[in-house]
């Protein structure tokens, strides 16, 4: 059984199996969470390093970076419910966990407090490498072998070299979600934009919503202060004074035009209020 040696985690272990459980009151902050996992050698969110946001916030929206996402992961949660009155706990299943996606954002969305939740990790180490660059980066650091750290860091550098630091510029994050099409429709795509990015996943192609965005010609769009950010598209910055209005109103400018462009629509990914 591993110590608490991180305010609000606790570990226990079988065999090479580990469910890390973190009290998300008052918050415990994501990226605590991972450092501790990641220090202690156990696998399975190295990817999600650095991605803003408390523990207790993850599992609503599934947060999900290069390759990996909080669902696959969380055994279960604890929480309140606030128009019952009760006390509640849901397992993964319940949680119906789907890309950026959960059921806190439909059936229960504003109806759960998460108090606590149980992420199932691992002292065998299998890296996904296959999004975002860390193949490439592992390669110009001459890693054959990498580390959870090795993982972690890359990822870090990565995100901080591309995505805005909410303290500096206000932003939520990844704005929208990358779109998948069927094979007839990619194909047509590849003809028209033979550069255009992808990921295959079976049947299915995921097109990067960022990519799409920036060649319908937003990145480093900026009105005022609601803005597209100049180092990655998919990200909507204020500036200083953008109201959620004028941010809105912008992403639904994104859409069409992504749309009249590539005849694809982006989903937003995040939640409006």
């Amino acid at each position: 059984m591993y110590k608490n040696t991180s305010p609000g985690l606790n570990g226990n272990n079988q065999k090479d199996t580990y469910q890390v459980r973190s009290e998300s009151r008052p918050g415990v902050i994501w990226q605590e969470l991972v450092e501790y996992t990641v220090s202690h050698g156990l696998a399975g969110i190295e990817n999600l390093t650095l991605i803003p946001g408390t523990v207790g916030a993850a599992p609503i929206q599934n947060i999900g970076a290069y390759g990996v996402e909080a669902g696959d992961v969380i055994v279960r949660i604890n929480g309140f419910h606030l128009e019952k009155r009760e006390w509640l706990t849901l397992g993964n299943k319940e949680c119906g966990f789907g890309y950026r996606d959960s059921i806190f954002k439909h059936e229960l969305r504003n109806k759960v407090l998460i108090t606590s939740v149980v992420l199932r990790l691992s002292k065998v180490f299998r890296p996904k490498l296959d999004y975002g660059g860390i193949k490439e980066e592992l390669a110009k650091r001459d890693i054959t072998n990498p580390s959870l750290r090795d993982i972690s860091d890359i990822v870090l550098q990565i995100r901080r070299a591309k995505l805005p630091d909410p303290s500096d510029i206000g932003n939520a994050g990844s704005f929208f979600k990358n779109p998948t099409v069927g094979k007839g429709e990619f194909e047509n795509l590849l003809k028209a934009f033979p550069d255009i990015r992808y990921y295959r996943q079976g049947e299915l192609y995921k097109i990067p919503a960022g990519w799409l965005i920036e060649h319908a010609g937003w990145k480093g769009y900026r009105l005022d202060d609601a803005g597209c950010y100049d180092r990655q598209a998919l990200i909507l910055v204020n500036y200083g004074r953008a109201t959620g209005a004028e941010i809105l109103a912008l992403s639904e400018k994104i859409k069409r035009s992504v749309f009249n462009k590539f005849g694809i629509i982006i989903e937003r990914e995040v939640n409006v209020i």
